[in-house]
């Protein structure tokens, strides 16, 4: 069984994900120590766990470890299977970060299936469910996979509460070519669940103000759930590049901030020429790794990255090259 150290580098859940991810794709049986150790609390939160159990379901593996708060888990997948899944962390934990988990494993399978999972679609310190569903899916729409997202009720911190429901069709991954390119238009969404009608129309005015130097088309999405707040995504694709940028509403925080911050991230990005952003740099390594022959170019390489990269190539026959290159960094992976 082959043991990684859930310590080293960033020390995150990300170490995590690929190992478990990893470990379905190629049924290996792996023992993963030191979980979250450089987290303020340590071990596994729930939408770990969530994630280490649909992927136990998937699988059909056996598990060791899986407890709220494990340091170290054991996993032995078994045969990968397609299906109707529904998965609930029943908590805010973070929607989008158990599909990090599961979405490599079944884009490797034979058919299509259909995933209900409950969380927090928007919440901090992971990327928003539009996110999810407009850059990383449309990242992977480039490589070849074929996946949806459709929300069916947004969850905040710290009620939780939301819903998604994603269709994944077994896929062959290919590489991508994220080398950059300005964009013309700027799409967006800003959500909003239980609060007066002029805060996401505040986030809005405030975004388009940071993008008057594009066609921006930003809708504005109201709802009634079991949880209160607000957020806004936006987004750029073309032939070269796709990148978005988010922020969060906050208790204390206006409206006017919220929506600035948003606005301002994406236009230093697409002043940049960036082909990807940080964050899906980030989330495009496993199947960059997968692939082999891709390239992406970002505005900066994260402990996140540095980390991810030194993993998979401890697992995969794929090296990674990072280069400065004017004011980006590429980062190319290769098959060895």
């Amino acid at each position: 069984m082959l043991t990684i150290d859930g310590s080293v580098g960033e020390g995150g859940g990300q170490i995590l994900r690929i190992a478990l991810a990893w470990s379905a794709l190629r049924s290996e049986p792996v023992r993963i120590t030191g979980i979250r150790a450089k987290r303020p609390k340590p071990g596994l939160k729930p939408q770990h766990l969530t994630a280490l159990l649909a992927l136990k379901e998937i699988t059909d593996a056996e598990i060791r470890g899986a407890r709220i708060g494990s340091k170290e888990v054991e996993f032995i997948p078994s045969d990968t299977r397609k299906g109707n899944y529904i998965f609930d962390c029943g908590t805010a934990g973070s929607i989008t970060l158990m599909i990090q988990a599961i979405l490599p494993v079944l884009l490797n399978t034979d058919g299509e299936s259909r995933v209900i999972l409950r969380g927090g679609t928007d919440v901090k310190w992971s990327p928003p469910i539009d996110y999810a569903a407009e850059v990383f899916l449309g990242a992977l729409k480039k490589m070849g996979a074929t996946a949806d997202i459709q929300v069916v009720r947004r969850g905040y911190y710290p009620k939780g509460g939301g819903e998604v429901v994603m269709r994944i069709r077994g896929s062959e991954i290919k590489g991508i070519e994220l080398t950059g390119g300005t964009p013309h238009e700027i799409y967006g969404n800003v959500h909003c669940s239980n609060l007066p009608d002029h805060v996401p129309e505040r986030i809005k005015h405030s975004a388009l103000k940071e993008l008057i130097d594009f066609r921006a088309h930003i809708n504005i999405e109201r709802g009634e759930g079991t949880s209160t707040g607000t957020g806004i995504t936006l987004w750029a694709h073309g032939e070269n590049f796709i990148f978005g940028s988010s922020a969060l509403g906050e208790r204390g925080v206006r409206a006017e901030v919220v929506g600035k911050n948003a606005g301002s991230e994406i236009r230093e990005y697409a002043k940049n020429g960036v082909g990807a952003d940080t964050h899906l740099a980030d989330q495009l390594l496993i199947y960059m790794a997968m692939a082999g022959d891709s390239e992406l170019r970002t505005s900066g390489i994260s402990s996140h990255a540095k980390t991810a990269m030194e993993l998979l190539q401890k697992l995969e026959n794929v090296r990674f090259y990072t280069e400065k290159l004017g004011g980006l960094y590429s980062i190319r992976a290769e098959k060895d």
